[in-house]
């Protein structure tokens, strides 16, 4: 890049709002034909509407028959804990769809400021940190939200409670722990990139283990949406593996670039004695 490709900062800043507008208004769309469309599309181009039900309402149907315990019965404490819902649940899976679209306008607002090597670096971030995210949101939803709630729900048995909860509540920790499942499970990219840039060194992370598993139980405490133990060792398990995984993998990486760079060096430092004995003395 040279001096004459730069851009007046409010180009820039012009252009980013332009796309911010773009994405919103895909995000209000998606969201607003998701919230509207009926289950059975065949349904509205016969105009027959009949037995109505959203999208949105499947969708709701699908996390209760998947997540909730058998027995299980969802309360409305008030009249907009159902419309909140329904508008969250909404605006998740617009988000979600739209999730490609969002991905090009930065790729196209950020690429003319990056070289090709970078730009390769970005398209590799972005696909394993989109694999990641989605390894942890399958890994909630299947093993840790399920027995989660099947754990919650022993309590309540055993206790000879009637087991009625906030609809609001469980949607709030379907959330919470799809979310924070799938932002946890990025996090050894956070890691490379500390590696990448030389914050903290390989052999640091493989020397202080115990305090890293002690900030990690931590960090999963926080992170799951229920007090018990067993959603933190759920957590804390999966992700101790993979840190491990990340630390050996960045290892073998520094080592092959060490050697890597031992033999640049050695090459030029050849090249270099070459023309020297090729020079003649004075």
């Amino acid at each position: 890049m040279s001096g004459n490709d730069e851009v007046p900062i409010w180009n820039h800043l012009e252009e980013l709002a332009q796309r911010l507008r773009k994405i919103l208004f895909a995000i209000v769309i998606v969201t607003l034909l998701f919230s509207m469309l009926p289950s059975e599309l065949d349904k509205m181009f016969r105009l027959d509407f009949e037995d109505y039900t959203p999208l949105t309402s499947l969708f709701i149907q699908m996390i209760q028959d998947s997540v909730l315990p058998e027995g299980v019965t969802l309360i409305a404490f008030n009249w907009l804990d159902t419309f909140y819902i329904y508008v969250l649940m909404a605006f998740i899976v617009g988000f979600l769809l739209t999730l490609p679209y969002t991905a090009y306008h930065f790729f196209q607002f950020v690429t003319p400021a990056l070289y090709p090597h970078e730009r390769k670096s970005v398209y590799i971030f972005a696909g394993v940190s989109s694999i990641l995210f989605i390894l942890g949101v399958v890994y909630a939803w299947f093993i840790l939200l399920p027995t989660m709630f099947n754990v919650l729900y022993r309590f309540v048995y055993q206790s000879r409670i009637l087991p009625f909860f906030s609809v609001a509540d469980f949607f709030g920790m379907v959330a919470v722990g799809l979310l924070g499942s799938g932002l946890f499970y990025t996090f050894p990219l956070l890691i490379w990139m500390m590696v990448s840039t030389d914050i903290i060194e390989v052999q640091t992370l493989k020397d202080n283990r115990k305090q890293i598993f002690v900030v990690l139980i931590i960090t999963t405490a926080i992170l799951t949406p229920d007090p018990t133990p067993f959603s933190m060792l759920l957590m804390t398990v999966p992700f101790y593996i993979l840190y491990e995984i990340t630390i050996q993998v960045l290892g073998r990486l520094v080592i092959k670039k060490n050697v890597d760079d031992v033999l640049i060096r050695g090459i030029k430092a050849s090249k270099e004695a070459v023309e020297r004995l090729k020079t003649p003395q004075e």
